[in-house]
């Protein structure tokens, strides 16, 4: 019973950080409709920025508040430069785009800052004796701090999304753009707006992230994977199923890693591949998503 006590934690653990990520998925997806695949790459981005910060002598807290601001302004000059200029009903053009961002952010990082992994330090205590043992496992104050915060996020955007007229404009724009022009919303606005919320809830990850992982430029990759299948299972217009379903991927994807013999931890990403397969054809909407309705 220790041990699997100690197997859920770890997989919660993990979860906690696919759904982060994950949200910040559905963030750009509420408000345009496309989904960034660059979205890990810019947590990271800010990651080694916040690195810097703290080098040149800021405190921790202060350079995440300070990357948060400079990566929610780079959502909104990605948003501007790169993607408006595609126009509407171009989806492969800006997952092509994403991907552009997406290699030009791992590059950069690697230039900039090298190759080597780097020791990022974390928000609360993190050492040996900074834990809560819960029957016999430990639950570490940075793994609790994510938690917090995740669900601080959580609760902030569920609020401006469900009790906000911007949120509801933001549901509109990204269900049908014509209609929304046609209603007085500012469309561009809106676009831009859910690329500053996404890019400012992955700036806020990386550094979260970045003490448990080492800061490298692959950090975020394998993360980016596990935060898409749990927005697909939650849906992409469900930031709470995001979340839910990232927990969730994360208990089951350790579970199966840990007792499933011909899985085990080389092959434990297949977990994350088949449930997105699986949602897919099954629930193309996700668990929580809303099935919208179309006349023919």
């Amino acid at each position: 019973m220790d041990l699997l006590i100690a197997r859920l934690i770890d997989g919660l653990n993990n979860g906690v950080i696919y759904g982060f990520l994950g949200l910040a998925l559905v963030c750009v997806y509420r408000g345009t409709g496309y989904l960034n695949l660059a979205q890990g790459e810019m947590a990271m981005f800010c990651a080694y920025l916040a690195y810097s910060f703290v080098g040149w002598g800021f405190p921790v807290v202060a350079a995440i508040v300070v990357v948060v601001l400079i990566g929610a302004a780079g959502g909104a000059v990605a948003e501007r430069v790169l993607v408006r200029p595609l126009g509407r009903h171009a989806e492969y053009s800006v997952l092509l785009v994403t991907i552009g961002i997406f290699l030009a952010l791992n590059t950069g990082a690697g230039v900039i800052w090298g190759g080597n992994p780097l020791n990022f330090p974390t928000v609360v205590p993190n050492g040996r004796s900074d834990y809560i043992s819960i029957v016999g496992s430990r639950l570490h104050y940075q793994q609790i701090a994510i938690l917090v915060i995740l669900l601080a996020v959580l609760g902030l955007l569920f609020y401006l999304f469900r009790f906000t007229k911007l949120g509801l404009a933001m549901r509109t724009v990204a269900g049908n753009p014509d209609t929304a022009r046609l209603l007085g919303i500012p469309v561009n606005r809106i676009n831009s707006l859910g690329w500053v919320l996404a890019a400012a809830v992955g700036a806020l990850l990386g550094p979260l992230v970045a003490p448990g992982t080492t800061l490298t430029t692959g950090m975020m990759f394998n993360y980016l994977i596990y935060a898409t299948a749990a927005a697909a299972l939650g849906g992409f217009d469900s930031p709470g199923g995001a979340v839910l379903s990232g927990i969730l991927i994360g208990i089951v994807e350790n579970l199966v890693a840990s007792y499933v013999s011909f899985v085990g931890p080389s092959l434990k990403q297949c977990v994350a591949l088949v449930v997105l397969v699986i949602v897919l054809v099954v629930r193309p909407t996700g668990l929580f998503g809303i099935k919208r309705v179309e006349r023919v």
